[in-house]
């Protein structure tokens, strides 16, 4: 068995949906708290707010999102 591992350097970086990263422009506290967490909590965000299937329930998770990120 041979094995090559190759460093990854490349910067995480997570895709900002248009939604979020407008309530995030809103709000430069959280803005500032939301682009200090590690890429995975910002993953973790995003992927929540995407996978809602109703635009309500979108929008209520961006609203959370921004009292999770002040809190």
């Amino acid at each position: 068995v041979e094995v090559d591992v190759t460093l990854d350097t490349a910067p995480r970086e997570v895709e900002v949906p248009k939604d979020l990263e407008d309530a995030l422009a809103a709000d430069p506290e959280a803005h500032k708290i939301f682009d200090g967490l590690p890429f995975t909590h910002r993953k973790e965000y995003v992927r929540w707010i995407e996978e809602a299937k109703k635009p309500e329930t979108r929008v209520n998770r961006v609203a959370k999102t921004l009292e999770k990120l002040r809190a």
